[in-house]
């Protein structure tokens, strides 16, 4: 299953001419929400997350839907439509089978009081039924992703608190149950953790141990061969697993640790790929891989995957990297991800980098054009933060800036021949403490020479 289109109105910050459409790459990949906060990327990802579950599974994640309809709003919509894959999704019941994509719509709708009634609370959660080549889009839709027991249409929703451990009882029971409601607890609970992922890895080395010809042994092998390709940085690697969990080691030493001791940064890591794969393997019942093109593991599944704010934890040179590494290592997966990092958009795929307007902006949000594009992913990091996708005026800090006005007013002294020796002095330090990007020294000379007219 991947996304194609997505549509929200009336949800939240996303009415009037904020509301949502956009068309989105039908395949696996990464697809980039960037914006500042406040703009609503965790809406949209959760909004997503709802329609592809359904309403049976988003009345488990939301207990109380009042708070999503905008503002004024009499109802709030959703309307994705996703692209099934022939080998991977089925049809259950009978019916008709939808030729090309269809859509999952859900609506909000604010109940009007009837006359001498209290105003009752909104978040009446419904299905609408959306005609597409003669064949209801609920009907597809109930038949498909939204049934009971989905097969295959893949889908998995990941927050920014993806903890090794913890979670309080009620999100944990969430996460555990089976579809989509547990694939997607963490985007809706900061308290849900992901440990099933490696009770999984435990359970299965130990049916390994029982049975040495059965399939727990191949498929536990191929689960650390992918976690041991290349996955954590700093010559750190997952050495294997025992009862106490994942362990790992620095290259070229024997003695390890468990995974639980190292940095949020690690775990959180280990647990999301750890989770992804657990999951794959519960929907599909098997876990196809493949070579990579550095003879590592690919996994092959095709689905959906969001993931809110995925360079939480991480180091810069790591958020360079993780985008990179999970389109390699889940070629199938259509990755949509939340970011404020200029390296986490460099990953993006084209026509996959979105700009959400700030919260004081009256536009929607949109796939920037080829220009920006080109600008944020083969150009710099200055570069990226310093365009309209994030809105930074300056990459320097406070003190560098005021000195900077210093060094241009010194400047515009010494051409002029009137500085003082010691502005003279002032100047040749500055210029040597202050060093600049080209695209800095081009900034500069242009407020120098707005000052000379």
């Amino acid at each position: 299953m991947y996304v194609t289109r997505v549509q929200l109105t009336g949800i939240k910050g996303f009415s009037g001419e904020r509301a949502v459409d956009m068309e989105l790459p039908a395949r696996g990949g990464w697809t980039v929400l960037a914006g500042r906060n406040g703009s609503g990327k965790s809406t949209l990802l959760q909004a997503l997350a709802l329609a592809l579950s359904g309403p049976a599974v988003a009345r488990s994640l939301v207990a109380d839907l009042r708070d999503w309809i905008s503002t004024g709003s009499p109802s709030g919509c959703v309307d994705v439509r996703v692209q099934p894959d022939a080998d991977a999704d089925s049809f259950v019941g009978k019916g008709r089978t939808p030729k090309g994509d269809f859509s999952l719509n859900m609506q909000w709708d604010r109940p009007a009081p009837e006359a001498g009634e209290q105003p009752r609370s909104p978040g009446t959660l419904q299905p609408l039924t959306v005609e597409m080549q003669g064949l209801a889009g609920e009907e597809s839709a109930v038949r498909g992703p939204w049934a009971q027991n989905p097969r295959g249409w893949f889908c998995a929703g990941y927050g920014p608190f993806r903890r090794l451990t913890g979670g309080s009882s009620e999100a944990q029971r969430i996460m555990l149950a089976q579809g989509p409601a547990g694939r997607m607890a963490t985007l809706f609970h900061e308290d849900a953790s992901l440990a099933e992922g490696v009770s999984w890895l435990i359970d299965l080395r130990l049916r390994s141990l029982e049975s040495p010809r059965g399939t727990a042994g191949p498929l536990l092998g191929k689960v650390l061969a992918l976690l041991q390709d290349g996955l954590l940085p700093d010559q750190y690697q997952i050495r294997g697993v025992t009862a106490d969990g994942l362990w790992v080691a620095e290259e070229g030493r024997e003695d390890g640790f468990p995974l639980r001791e190292m940095s949020d940064g690690y775990r959180t890591v280990a647990a999301l790929v750890l989770d992804m794969v657990r999951q794959i393997h519960a929907v599909y019942g098997r876990l196809e891989t493949a070579a990579t093109r550095s003879s590592g593991v690919a996994v092959l599944a095709p689905g959906v995957v969001l993931i809110d704010e995925v360079d939480a934890h991480l180091h810069v040179i790591w958020q360079r990297k993780i985008g990179i590494w999970l389109r390699e290592h889940f070629p199938n997966i259509q990755f949509i991800v939340s970011s404020h990092s200029p390296y986490i958009c460099q990953a993006a795929d084209e026509g996959g980098l979105i700009r959400l307007p700030g919260p004081d902006e009256q536009r929607p949000p949109a796939v920037v054009d080829e220009d920006l594009y080109r600008r944020v992913v083969y150009g710099s990091s200055d570069d990226a933060v310093l365009s309209e996708l994030f809105g930074l005026e300056t990459p320097y800090s406070r003190r560098a800036e005021e000195q900077r006005q210093r060094l241009v007013g010194l400047e515009r002294k010494v051409y002029a021949q009137s500085a003082t020796q010691g502005e003279v002095a002032e100047y040749h330090e500055l210029s040597r403490l202050l060093t600049s990007s080209v695209q800095s020294r081009v900034a500069e000379v242009a407020a120098r020479l707005e000052q000379d007219r």
